[in-house]
């Protein structure tokens, strides 16, 4: 079958890599390629999304859809063509390799300051509430920029956002030193600095992956990606502490921070030299298009399942940054552990967080697709991501009470439900992470930056309110432990009994 030129250029112009207008077009198919008049294969390129695709809309139908790539699953889920018959590219799994790199870098400049403020404190004098106003300032740049980044994502792509992302947050760690011999709120504005730039990533990310990933294989994208930050925080906690002992807890912000620059490097070079051109890397897209649509606001504060996801992101981040900060300052008072000590041991709950992310995203997806629900799975992932943390830490409670610095047996059983708490946590990739793209593909950067800047709160609130009442009461259980439980488990309840998997109407 032929198609003419004419027809390519108007497929080429509506799937320009936005997803936030709709067009209706009829066209011929074939299950094999849409050739020219000169009879001559030529694959239909989604631009801006890492994706290649054969054409793929029912012979004499009109698909209504914001991409080539929805209309493509809206006719296998009809089973007018075979999944055989569409290849995607190999490059969009590199992009998303690429993004979990800098979720990697993004968590261990998160948790350098957390070993990194032991010796710090020891040096200037500070007491536990000013090690929580530490702590808790990368939060406050972090809620900020959410909201903003899925709008921008949203409108310029989330190529160009995750770059200014991780440039901006590498600047930020490296400014950390010297700052921090200037004034305690000197250092604090280098760590709002570092929470704005991280605070882009996760919308940027989401909006790629919701232009190129189908929903068949989105639970195992996102925990690629989302997954870099368990990694980020073993390698950082594995190096901090080696890097203190021998360098001096300044080398920590130095070298993480041109680390940083160079996966900026890396991903311009990419995008030029080993991925194709600049508008496929970067999503890129003809910001002058008059069909741009504006975001439903209206719609998504009225949606009830979409305002579930928000809330349980705050329960489930509740305890994440908390123990995230807290964690190595735990380990040296509680269980007796120096700085490099604390580093290693704090880095084994996030080791099990690594060994637990491969199984997420293949376990559910593969629910799906043997014709569980979408919803289902999103609520058993979730549940598990909640509850099993929430059992593991009622554990701890009762061991940390009757455990003293000197046992190490205790710190073992301790860290072995450490492990098991942040394992399970791993399931929330599968859950919550993957909703935002599930009730709304075209809009999924919005809704997480929503979701992120909520979110955001317990590391802004949580990680000072648990530094000062440390100082009043000395009780890990109380500071730290009980409100973890207590958030836990009313996010689950929300998640299940409000939660869905469906796609919007507005989405």
């Amino acid at each position: 079958m032929e198609v003419s030129s004419a027809c390519v250029a108007r497929d080429r112009h509506t799937s320009i890599g936005r997803r936030s207008f709709v067009t209706r077009r009829k066209v011929p198919w074939t299950p094999r390629q849409c050739t020219c008049r000169s009879g001559s294969e030529r694959p239909i390129k989604k631009e801006g999304a890492m994706f290649e695709a054969k054409e793929a809309v029912p012979e004499g139908g009109t698909v209504e859809t914001h991409n080539v790539h929805e209309a493509r699953e809206d006719a296998m889920e009809k089973g007018t063509i075979s999944e055989k018959s569409v290849k995607p590219a190999s490059g969009r799994w590199v992009m998303i390799l690429l993004m979990s790199l800098a979720f990697v870098l993004c968590n261990m400049d998160k948790v350098n300051m957390s070993v990194a403020v032991i010796p710090l404190a020891e040096e200037l004098a500070w007491s536990a509430s000013q090690r929580g106003i530490v702590s808790s300032a990368f939060f406050l740049g972090y809620a900020l920029t959410q909201l903003p980044a899925g709008w921008i994502a949203n409108k310029i792509g989330g190529g160009k956002v995750l770059l200014a992302g991780v440039a901006i947050w590498s600047f930020g760690t490296m400014l950390a030193p010297p700052a921090a011999y200037s004034s305690l709120w000197g250092l604090c504005l280098t760590r709002v600095l570092v929470g704005l730039g991280e605070g882009l990533a996760p919308a940027a990310a989401v909006g790629l992956m919701a232009e190129c990933i189908p929903q068949k294989a989105r639970a195992r994208a996102v925990s690629l990606v989302f997954g870099g930050m368990d990694v980020g925080s073993v390698v950082g906690l594995l190096l901090a502490p080696l890097l203190i002992k021998y360098c001096g807890w300044n080398s920590v912000f130095y070298i993480f921070g041109l680390l940083g620059f160079f996966w900026c490097s890396l991903w311009i070079f990419m995008q030029t030299n080993g991925l194709g051109s600049s508008d496929q890397l970067l999503d890129t897209a003809d910001l002058s298009s008059a069909m741009q649509k504006e975001v439903p606001w209206k719609e998504i504060a009225n949606c009830t399942p979409f305002f579930a996801t928000v809330a349980t992101h705050f329960c489930y981040n509740y305890g994440y940054f908390t123990l995230l900060a807290w964690l190595p300052s735990y380990f040296e008072v509680a269980l007796g552990l120096d700085v490099r000590g604390a580093g290693w041991f704090t880095l084994i709950p996030y080791l099990a967080m690594c060994l637990m992310t491969p199984f997420v995203g293949p376990v559910a997806d593969g629910l799906v697709a043997r014709g569980h629900s979408v919803t289902r799975v999103r609520k058993i992932a979730q549940c598990v991501a909640l509850l099993g943390p929430c059992l593991a830490l009622a554990a701890i409670s009762i061991l940390t009470s009757i455990t003293s610095p000197a046992n190490s047996s205790m710190a073992g059983a301790v860290v072995v439900l450490l492990s098991f708490a942040f394992a399970m946590g791993t399931w929330s990739r599968a859950g919550l992470y993957c909703n935002h793209q599930d009730l709304s593909p075209r809009y999924a950067s919005v809704l997480l930056g929503i979701s992120n800047a909520v979110g955001a709160i317990p590391g802004l609130v949580g990680v000072s309110i648990a530094g000062l009442v440390y100082d009043r009461t000395h009780s890990w259980e109380w500071s730290l432990f009980y409100p973890t439980m207590v958030f836990q488990a009313i996010g689950a309840i929300l998640f299940v009994c409000y939660a869905s998997g469906e796609k919007q109407s507005w989405g």
